[in-house]
């Protein structure tokens, strides 16, 4: 009996095993054979629970099996026992909140370590950005969902339109809200209008423009921002992020950092995602994907304070350095937009 738990023990502290696990935990993952990275995590996580590799890459496996409720658990888990990054595993847990629109947790969560003050200046606008967020849609009011009859649509429809066109950026999202959950078809000339505006914020935009694909509409529209212009039809655009050029910027990220770091693929990867909401439906330019996702991929390792080596990433990811600099250019000028976004509309929540 005691020889066998002598053995045991042997096996748990096999030199290097946790690692090797969590390197056939990655593999897998790159693979997309997410059920088969999971238990390879969990046995490392057996073997040591301490490992941060072996428990963040449990959370990676539960969130591409889109298990998101198990995986805020064990990032709620993570920064209670104070393994692996703290502020890294704090974003991963606070966008998995957003996604469960989780909102008031999110903003109690981020009021309290917000008012520590001891957020590093690399994270501190990325968190407040989730906080804002979180607070717009935490406190908005939308209209009742009720169906509407005779007596009150023509009442709605009239506050509804009054809302799309307010100066006050709640107002306008309110309203936008809730001519999609009303299904609205009827007030489609004042969604077109909307999204021609470019005025309008631009996320808002996006937001209308998917509603108008959603709805069929096959008209064209002028889509202008900035000193750029063009000419879409919403029934025929594809939804952010599944351009061909988009799906290949996720390939080429996931090629070179889903094994040595998912905490990083899962920065560039919402970078990514931040910024075609931001300038969709524009197209890329350059139309490299492989240079704008070494781009994403510099500006991510940036916000998270890595030392990169920008030659060897531009040869690793097979681009021109030109198009690198001007994708990242291109993206580190729109998160200064954002910035200054969230810093102006930050009355939305106290209106």
């Amino acid at each position: 009996m005691e020889q066998d738990k002598h053995k045991k023990n042997n096996v748990i502290l096999f030199p290097g095993l946790v690692k090797r696990l969590v390197e056939e935990g990655m593999n897998e993952l790159k693979q997309k054979q997410a059920t088969k990275a999971y238990q390879l995590f969990k046995e490392a996580a057996s073997h040591d629970d301490t490992d941060p590799q072996a428990r963040f890459g449990i959370v990676l496996s539960l969130i591409e099996l889109e298990r998101q409720q198990e995986a805020v658990q064990e990032t709620e888990v993570l920064l209670n026992e104070g393994i692996g990054n703290y502020f890294e595993i704090l974003q991963v847990h606070v966008s998995l909140l957003v996604q469960l629109s989780r909102y008031d947790h999110v903003v109690h969560l981020l009021e309290a370590v917000l008012s520590e003050d001891k957020i590093p200046a690399k994270d501190a606008e990325t968190f407040y950005e989730l906080l804002h967020f979180s607070r717009q849609m935490s406190e908005s009011k939308n209209y009742d969902t009720k169906v509407l009859t005779d007596e009150n649509q023509e009442e709605t429809m009239m506050e509804l339109k009054a809302g799309l066109q307010a100066a006050n950026e709640p107002a306008k999202w309110n309203a936008l809200q809730s001519v999609r959950k009303l299904g609205l078809t009827s007030l489609q000339s004042e969604i077109r209008k909307f999204v021609e505006n470019k005025q309008t914020n631009p996320l808002m935009r996006t937001y209308a423009l998917q509603l108008l694909h959603e709805w069929g509409d096959s008209k064209p529209l002028t889509y202008e921002r900035e000193d750029q212009a063009i000419i879409v039809t919403p029934s025929e655009l594809e939804e952010p992020g599944e351009r061909q050029v988009d799906q290949a910027i996720r390939a080429a990220l996931e090629g070179q950092l889903e094994q040595d770091d998912p905490t990083l693929l899962h920065m560039a990867k919402q970078l990514h995602h931040s910024y075609l909401l931001m300038t969709y439906p524009f197209e890329l330019n350059p139309e490299n994907p492989k240079a704008w996702a070494c781009a994403f991929h510099l500006v991510a390792a940036e916000q998270l304070g890595l030392d990169t080596d920008e030659s060897d990433m531009v040869h690793c990811y097979g681009c021109e350095r030109f198009d690198v600099l001007s994708a990242s250019n291109e993206i580190e000028a729109l998160e200064q937009d954002i910035l200054i976004e969230a810093q102006n509309q930050n009355d939305w929540f106290h209106t």
